[in-house]
């Protein structure tokens, strides 16, 4: 049987961006990144609250559930994109 050293268990870990290259690129990116992700939600909000109101005052449901379907995943969409950056460091604090 092969035994693992205690000193394996000992890691310690500090993130940071001291020195790396192309952290601010990375940081521009994220941020591109979350804003796209928030339009996306905004688009499918709005469209799908229109499909959702036109679909029914047409008489056509399965329009109208459609609409719903797409608005509802819009305010999904931007409640993820939002707690993303809080939820990731979250769980990292917790993990630690």
């Amino acid at each position: 049987m092969i035994r693992i050293p205690g000193v394996l268990a000992q890691v310690e870990v500090d993130p940071s961006t001291d020195g790396m290259p192309g952290a601010d690129l990375i940081q521009q990116l994220l941020n591109w990144a979350q804003m796209l992700a928030l339009w996306g939600s905004l688009a499918a909000l709005l469209i799908g609250a229109a499909m959702y109101g036109l679909a029914r005052e047409g008489g056509s449901y399965g329009g109208a559930s459609r609409g719903k379907t797409l608005a509802l995943g819009g305010v999904v969409g931007a409640i993820l994109a939002g707690v993303a950056p809080t939820a990731v460091n979250m769980l990292f604090e917790a993990a630690s």
